[in-house]
């Protein structure tokens, strides 16, 4: 008969911000300084039990929202709060699994789902999906390479794209310091290519295709997708669009705006359209996705707690998520504005990220096949079971028909 809302809120009540948890903290804090720490003593435990309790009645509160069907009760139950839960989702069947063990948790042992020491949001969610399948099949190693599938698909996605921005950002300032060149803002290839100005790298046949196409889309399409050269010049002082540092072009189509009377609010609107369309819809796009990745990494990498603590606990894994954290915001500058600060950032933090995570993942990497090879055996086996079990069951029906047996 408990609402959710209010256990969650009586939780908060704990341990959230300025709360109990807090005031306790602050007048151990307090007691240090003047040196009478021994006089709180008593009062020790109540640390413990605020965080403990708190915990207790988010879960409890998550197994009342599992059987309304919310999608995020198993992560509630877990132990997470409702602002962790940010920024990633779970897969839908493994989602299903993990609310029913909460819904059902009397008859189904939901402890799996809990959160671990040191583990975030982003950690749980890769490994939620590898354990509902344990649980399901009955069979570990399966979960293991379903979880390490996740995990090495994921490095895959992202790994390549760090060693691309350190090798072509490397190849940029060489020609930047060399031969004067300008600077092209990360993500921009393609509309490098289809506006006739393809890289190097680039083969000859792809260059010719991208441009021939680009002769063949309307000004204003290939503006909008591609960035307006036009405002580049006008604004950014640039030939081409992928030249052009945003925040300049922005403030000098703002000052434009003020000069000829209009309000502030104007001039900013004014500023920030003309960076927009200056930048264009995939520019712009992959500034927001790699700006929305670096909150995200933040996130996590506040999830993981004290540094000293967390680096210990996993070096490899920690130094990857804050060096991938470094690389989406470096990432997410030279996209904005191109230099050879914002680019020499992102050339060395992704290749420090990429090196990491290869490293965090090198076990997983020498184990998978392996791992793949048992759960293959596994399923020809439970095959060979379910097969003879129907043949089993055919004689059984043949002979129940047959009135001479």
């Amino acid at each position: 008969m408990a609402n959710p809302d209010g256990l969650e809120h009586l939780a908060k009540l704990f341990d959230g911000r300025g709360n109990l948890r807090d005031r306790l903290d602050e007048a151990f804090t307090r007691a240090s300084r003047l040196g009478v720490t021994d006089k709180l003593s008593s009062l020790k435990p109540m640390r413990n039990w605020a965080d403990d309790t708190a915990v207790d009645l988010r879960r409890r509160a998550a197994i009342l929202r599992a059987e309304n069907g919310d999608p995020k009760a198993a992560a509630l139950y877990a132990g997470f709060k409702p602002e962790e839960l940010r920024g990633g989702n779970l897969s839908p069947d493994a989602m299903l699994i993990a609310n029913a063990a909460v819904a059902n948790s009397g008859e189904f042992d939901p402890s799996w789902l809990k959160r671990k020491p040191g583990e975030t949001y982003q950690d749980w969610l890769q490994r939620i999906p590898g354990d509902a399948v344990s649980k399901v099949s009955g069979n570990e190693n399966l979960g293991e390479v379903v979880g390490d599938y996740i995990q090495l698909t994921a490095m895959a996605s992202t790994v390549p794209g760090a060693f691309k921005m350190a090798t072509a950002g490397t190849l940029h300032l060489i020609k930047y310091f060399k031969n004067g060149d300008f600077l092209k803002a990360p993500g921009t290839t393609l509309a490098q290519i289809l506006k006739g100005r393809a890289p190097s790298y680039i083969p000859a046949r792809i260059a010719q295709l991208g441009a021939q196409i680009g002769r063949t889309t309307p000004t204003v399409v290939l503006d909008v997708l591609a960035g307006s050269d036009r405002l580049a010049q006008i604004h950014g002082g640039k030939l081409w669009a992928w030249e052009t540092n945003l925040l300049k072009a922005g403030k000098n189509a703002g000052t434009a705006a003020r000069v000829a009377g209009a309000s502030r609010l104007g001039a900013f609107a004014s500023g920030a359209g003309t960076a927009l369309r200056t930048a264009g819809w995939w520019r712009a796009a992959g500034v927001g996705g790699s700006a929305v990745a670096t909150v995200v990494g933040v996130v996590d990498v506040i999830q993981e707690g004290h540094p000293a603590e967390a680096f210990k606990r996993d070096k490899a894994g920690y130094v990857s998520k804050v060096s991938g954290v470094a690389f989406n915001a470096s990432l997410t500058a030279a996209m904005v504005a191109p230099n050879p600060v914002t680019i020499g950032a992102a050339v060395v933090t992704g290749a420090v990220y990429g090196v990491a995570t290869i490293v965090d993942n090198w076990e997983t990497v020498k184990t998978f096949p392996g791992k793949v090879a048992d759960a293959g055996r596994w399923a020809g086996e439970k095959v060979g079971e379910g097969a003879g079990k129907l043949v089993d069951g055919a004689k059984k029906l043949g002979s129940a028909l047959n009135p001479f047996d």
